[in-house]
């Protein structure tokens, strides 16, 4: 316990020290790559240390503490082998251990257990609604086999998910609580406290039959020290094959065009279909088409799922419905919205691979595209859009946030296009404007701020 806060204390005053240097920190857009292995790794140091053992909330000194060494490795841009684990092969933690939830097992023959699963709360059960309320959890899903109604009780900030299986099962009316996760192996970032207070970061990639557990990884270990300096120590492992590429995963959640918009559309669809997110599923990012392309996944239940594609800028280029198994979320905006959504793909066709994704580009440019202009840009609000056709062409001029919706309509009937645009009632941000006539169209980015 003293090593550990020797470690602790040598770690704050290096942070002090290293404060012109901000190795320890970095944009908001990489710790948000990074949130979810912070958690994890913090719960690693809570389960091996006897002091947060029996603690269910994160510490944030320790969630912290994980971060900044995440964001040191981040940091080390010197390092070639840095590129490796945090561009090329964009390494996570692997969650054998889940910290965002717990299965917990009820009696079927309780009241408070049929309550829980009818979604009535407090359901009376004194302990099992002390602990619902104490750590801001929520049933995500139930279903019941023999004499026992399962619960998945998901928490959204993360916690210490083997404390919070202890107090479950001292529950009244509660058989049995059990920890939620994955089976098997894969790519994982490993954190080892050192007795200087120095830590050591081990960051595999894993593959061959990984839900067996793996048949070769290999490994790349760094010393970070107390001022989140970082020092390579070496690579062990086997040599990497073919299965093992490049992806554009990192540069994508961190390339400051495509992170925002792509933030607000996960948030979009989470926000739609609250009740419809199994916690495995939900929504998936897929960079395709080397990188020109982002395809977001989607599942709704068990039984639906689709695609919308984007271009790395926000611009939207159409969906693809993935599968229809059964009875899907019966939301009745989810069924308006897959009414008004443009079909690239049906179901009778295969879902498109990558290498496939060349459908996905944009069609040919029309003759007048280079024409259209929008000015001024940015803009606090007035924008004049203007286009030379050449011939009287009808169509129309459409202004489009960033998850896709129509903010302004106008129509057009003429050889040169002059419309005015008012967004000065819109919300500062990234806006598209498209210009369509003849079943051509021309889509122009336009920034609105104040």
């Amino acid at each position: 316990m003293k090593t550990t806060f020797l470690s602790l204390l040598l770690w704050c005053i290096g942070i002090v020290a290293a404060g012109a240097q901000n190795l320890c920190d970095a944009p908001p857009a990489v710790r948000a790559f990074y949130e979810n292995d912070a958690r994890q790794l913090a719960v690693r140091m809570m389960q091996n240390n006897p002091q947060w053992q029996d603690s269910v909330a994160i510490p944030d000194v320790l969630y912290e503490r994980a971060m900044s060494m995440l964001l040191a490795v981040y940091n080390a841009t010197q390092l070639p082998e840095r590129d490796t684990v945090v561009e090329c092969l964009a390494i996570h933690t692997f969650p054998s251990i889940w910290p965002y939830s717990v299965i917990v097992a009820a009696d079927a023959n309780e009241t408070w257990a049929q309550k829980y699963e009818d979604g009535i709360f407090p359901t009376g059960n004194t302990a099992f609604d002390g602990l619902i309320t104490q750590y801001n959890l929520v049933n995500d899903g139930s279903f019941q086999i023999g004499s026992s109604i399962f619960f998945s009780i998901v928490s959204e900030k993360g916690l210490n998910p083997t404390a919070l299986v202890a107090l479950f099962e001292d529950v009244p009316g509660v058989n049995f609580a059990e920890l939620d996760g994955i089976f098997g192996d894969g790519n994982n970032i490993q954190l080892q406290e050192t007795l200087t207070g120095d830590v050591e970061m081990t960051y595999t990639v894993a593959w061959g039959d990984c839900p067996a557990g793996c048949i070769f990884e290999r490994s790349w270990k760094f010393r970070v020290k107390t001022g989140c300096g970082v020092q390579f120590l070496g690579v062990s492992g086997n040599e990497l094959t073919q299965e093992i590429s490049c992806s554009n995963s990192f540069e994508c959640a961190t390339e400051p065009l495509c992170l925002d918009w792509l933030r607000d559309t996960v948030a979009f669809y989470q926000g739609q279909f609250p009740d419809c997110n199994l916690p495995n599923y939900g929504s998936a990012v897929t960079v395709m088409n080397n990188g020109s392309v982002i395809g977001l996944d989607y599942v709704i239940g068990a039984d639906f799922e689709f695609t919308r594609f984007y271009l790395c800028d926000g611009t939207y280029l159409g969906q693809c419905l993935i599968t229809i198994a059964g009875e899907t979320c019966d939301d009745p905006i989810f069924q308006q919205y897959l009414a008004d959504a443009d079909t690239i793909w049906t179901c009778d066709q295969p879902y498109p691979t990558p290498e496939e994704c060349g459908v996905l580009r944009a069609p040919e440019p029309p003759s007048w595209a280079a024409s259209v202009q929008i000015t001024p840009n940015p803009s606090s609000g007035m924008v004049q859009v203007s286009a030379l056709f050449g011939q009287t062409r009808k169509g129309s001029v459409q202004v489009l946030n960033v998850l896709g919706q129509t903010v302004l309509n106008k129509n057009f009937q003429s050889a040169f296009l002059n419309e005015s645009i008012d967004l000065q009632g819109s919300a500062p941000g990234v806006y598209f404007v498209r210009v369509q006539s003849g079943g051509e169209q021309v889509v122009r980015k336009v920034v609105v701020e104040r």
